[in-house]
Formats: structure tokens, C-alpha cells, sequence
């Protein structure tokens, strides 16, 4: 059997499940594909930007206000850095007048649940627990053949298919694509989630640690509700392939070396064992989109270099990409290179700061000193207020 849609879209991760939402904004009917049953965990920071917020909000203000609300979400005012010296900057935004907290940290497995249980059944077809098999270009369009967990077989004949499907793309393998993966544009990192972890800030702040072990790289310590916290470590795979390095043995080097984090944990506990995955960063030098196809998301390597940020670049990418998904349709013309034109103008400048502040990382003296610097009373100052400023406008 073959049914006949519009845009078929591999992966209901932010990306994929926003890109749907702003389709079904447009009409565009199309059919959502994942491997996965939601709810489902994904190996993540569990960190959530304004940038989502604001994703959510051009979907429709009341799925901002509904997401704002979710008991499952806690609010994180600010954030803090303590360098490989000792040395520490703190922000705290509560008192500047924000109409909700810059950032939000929530489990993956509650975040990607509520984007799809909120999809629109009147242009989505959502089809979870579902394989993608092969994807076949034809003369007059794409077809994707599926096997769900029953082994019933199916195909999706659509005029455009996006990959969405995270760090190990089919869409780009079934395609015959280059999928990008030199080792300076992809990071590694672990999660673990604890419990009982103690000294957070009282607004929730999320906090980085800088290790000479880790340069480039950094380790996070972020509070989850329910006296949960999501801990992990990243650095480029480049450096980690150059130092041999093991990160999970790296984790517990560092917790015991750093008096702060040691004190942190004096009784924490692990919930799960350390869970590792790939994250591939933004470079122009992806190829993510053209001839009746596009990728978003991890799929399309839209981790900010700097950060290690996914999630709120994804949707970004999911909204971006819709615009012109409805340009090729009114056209009947489905090269789609204009959103990756669109998308490496967007991200020109986290590109380019975020590769150089990944060489910075190289150096730890180097950065020691410019946070110190920025630390001083003026600079401090007229950073916090710039962010607040950036961050007030996109609310």
C-alpha cells in the first residue's frame, strides 16, 4: 500500500516534531516518522534555551504558555562558570524584569513527548514504532518504504523527504549522501543522571566546569526536578581521539580532583550507568540539503560548537526549513539548497565564535585569563545587560 503526502519526515526528535508543527500551521499535509514509541529518553544536556522558547512561541503562543507551565520543567535563571583555576563568573537574570526564566532544564524523554502529543492530527500522519527501510528516488517524486514492530510493510510517496533522525542519519545513508563526520566537527559526550546532588544555586542555575583534562571541552552539572540532576562531559573527538582519553573514567577523575564537584556529590547517587553518544557541529562545509530533500537537526550537524547546543538550533532549523518547503511546493520546483544557504547565513556567527572558542579551549591559561577579565565589575556589567537585552527580544 502506498499513501501519497506532500513531506515525509524521519525522526519526531524537536526538529522533525517542529518542522511538523509549522507545516500543519501552513496546511501542507505530510507524514512524521520515528523508530522509537514516545515517551522515550534520548541521551541529551537536558538544557533548554530561549531559542526554543521562542520556536514555540512562533508555533502559537499558547503552546509556549501550555510548555512554560508543565510541572515536568524547571526553571534556571542563570548560569555558572568555574575555570580550571578555581576562578568563577555567575549570572543571574531573575531580578531583570524577563517574563519567564532564559533557560529551562527538563528530561528529553518529557520535552520531545510533549512536542509530538501535541502534533496535528488533521495534517500529520504520525507513525511511531516505525523502520525506515529504504528511500528510493523516482522520476516524480520519493518513496519510503516502512516496517512497523509488527513487520507490516509500507510505503510514503512524497514530492520532499527531510532527514531529522538524529547524529546517524538514514535519510542522508539511503540517499547516497556525504555524511560529514571529520573528527574537528563532532564532539563525544557522556550523561549520567544522579540524585541527592547538593549546592545549586537557589535559582536553579545551570553550571560549567572547565578541566585542563576536558580542553576543549567542559563538564556540566545541570538540576533536574524531583532532587534530580543530569551530569555530564563533552570535548571535541579530535582531542579525545589525540589523548586517548576515556570519558567515563574522565568523569570520576574529575569529581574527585575538583573540590567543588566533590562536595557536590558527598551523596549523590548515580541512577543510570554513563550513556554515551556523537554530536556533529555546525560547518558550512555540510551539504544538508537539495534535490527534493533536507536535513535538520543533528542530522544536518546543528550543534553550536561552542555550547554543545542541539535542541533550540534544531527547531530552528525545523522552522527555517518549512518556509521554504512551502516555497517549493507553490513552485513545483523542490531544490531545497536555499534553506541551507538560509541556515549557514543565520548561524554565520555562532560558527565562526564557536570554532574560535574551541581552539581557545585548547589553552587553559588562555581562557582562565578572559574570564577573569570578563569577570571585572565593567565587563561584567555590560555583558549581563547585552544578554538580557538579546534575550527580552527574542521572548
Amino acid at each position: 500500500m502506498i499513501k501519497d503526502t506532500e513531506v515525509c519526515i524521519v525522526g519526531a526528535g524537536p526538529a522533525g516534531a517542529s518542522l511538523s508543527h509549522f507545516l500543519s500551521a501552513r496546511k501542507i499535509s505530510h507524514t512524521l516518522i520515528d523508530k522509537a514509541s514516545f515517551p522515550r529518553d534520548k541521551v541529551c544536556g537536558d538544557g533548554i534555551a530561549v531559542d526554543v522558547m521562542n520556536t514555540l512561541k512562533r508555533i502559537s503562543p499558547e503552546l509556549l504558555h501550555s510548555f512554560i507551565n508543565e510541572s515536568s520543567l524547571q526553571p534556571s535563571w542563570g548560569l555558572g562558570l568555574r575555570t580550571s583555576n578555581g576562578h568563577e563568573i555567575r549570572y543571574d537574570f531573575r531580578e531583570n524584569g524577563l517574563p519567564y526564566a532564559p533557560f529551562f532544564t527538563g528530561k528529553r524523554l518529557d520535552l520531545d513527548n510533549f512536542l509530538v502529543r501535541n502534533l496535528n492530527p488533521a495534517y500529520c500522519d504520525f507513525r511511531q514504532d516505525t523502520l525506515v527501510s529504504n528511500v528510493v528516488r523516482t522520476p516524480d517524486g520519493i518513496i519510503v518504504q516502512l516496517k512497523n514492530s509488527q513487520g507490516n510493510e509500507s510505503d510514503v510517496r512524497a514530492n520532499i523527504v527531510v532527514g531529522a533522525e538524529g547524529e546517524k542519519p538514514i535519510v542522508t545513508k539511503y540517499l547516497g549522501l556525504d555524511h560529514y563526520r571529520e573528527k574537528q566537527h563532532l564532539m563525544g559526550a557522556i550523561r549520567i543522571y544522579y540524585k541527592n546532588v547538593k549546592g545549586f544555586h537557589p535559582n536553579g542555575h545551570l553550571e560549567f566546569f572547565m578541566d585542563k583534562k576536558l580542553s576543549p571541552g567542559y563538564f556540566w552539572v545541570f538540576p533536574l526536578p524531583n532532587n534530580e540532576a543530569n551530569i555530564g562531559l563533552g570535548m571535541t573527538s579530535s582531542r579525545i581521539s589525540q589523548k586517548k582519553l576515556n570519558l567515563k573514567k574522565a568523569f570520576h577523575e574529575i569529581v574527585n580532583r575538583n573540590p567543588v564537584l566533590n562536595e557536590m556529590f558527598a551523596e549523590a547517587e548515580a541512577l543510570e550507568k554513563p550513556r554515551g553518544w556523537g554530536l556533529p557541529v555546525m560547518t558550512p562545509q555540510r551539504t544538508i540539503a537539495g534535490e527534493r530533500y533536507a536535513l535538520l537537526g543533528d542530522a544536518a550537524g546543528m550543534i553550536e560548537p561552542h555550547t554543545g547546543k542541539g535542541i533550540g538550533p534544531g527547531m530552528v532549523s525545523g522552522r527555517l526549513c518549512a518556509q521554504y518547503i512551502e516555497e517549493a511546493l507553490l513552485k513545483k520546483k523542490y531544490d531545497l539548497m536555499p534553506y541551507q544557504e538560509h541556515i549557514y547565513r543565520y548561524y554565520r556567527i555562532e560558527m565562526r565564535i564557536g570554532h574560535a572558542l574551541l581552539k581557545s579551549f585548547k589553552y587553559p591559561a588562555l581562557l582562565n585569563s578572559a574570564i577573569s577579565l570578563s569577570n571585572l565589575g565593567i565587563i561584567k556589567r555590560w555583558s549581563h545587560k547585552k544578554a538580557t537585552e538579546a534575550w527580552k527580544s527574542w521572548m
